[in-house]
């Protein structure tokens, strides 16, 4: 946190003045890191009145969930809790998932794809399309995610 707040606070700053970038931070960074709020402030100074063409977005303690559940509210749907708006979507009685394959080698999700569901998830690419996918395909995808160790950003 302190070489960023270093970096906002000087080189940043100077970055954004010189190119006339506007500067945006989101998440819960004021909860987690406190202590960025002066190099915030020297950022956000440094940027104002600057253009949007150009911009610098700091996401930091952010959850794309949280977003969608605060934009919702602030359009007077349902957002209270996570539980509660993840209940409300189209797919909200299916589980967690936990491992995501697109097939076809293409590392993007079409139309914004589960977005609720997936801010877990373990996404795959494999570049067969999918009538090849095969049995052993989707086993060694499933046995690599096993083995793979949750960390859920930390």
């Amino acid at each position: 946190v302190g070489v960023l707040r270093e970096w906002l606070e000087g080189e940043g700053a100077r970055l954004l003045s010189e190119r006339g970038a506007a500067f945006e931070i989101h998440g819960a960074w004021r909860d987690l890191c406190p202590q960025l709020q002066p190099g915030v402030d020297a950022a956000l100074r440094a940027a104002a009145g600057a253009s949007a063409s150009r911009r610098i977005v700091l996401l930091m303690g952010y959850d794309g969930r949280d977003e969608i559940r605060d934009a919702a509210r602030r359009l007077g749907g349902p957002g209270e809790s996570p539980e509660d708006f993840g209940r409300a979507t189209w797919t909200g009685g299916l589980p967690p998932v936990d491992l995501l394959v697109r097939t076809g080698g293409e590392p993007h999700l079409s139309a914004g794809f589960m977005l609720w569901g997936i801010a877990e998830a373990q996404l795959a690419f494999p570049e067969v399309l999918w009538p090849d996918a095969d049995e052993a395909l989707l086993a060694g995808l499933i046995e690599a995610f096993a083995r793979t160790e949750r960390r859920f950003g930390a």
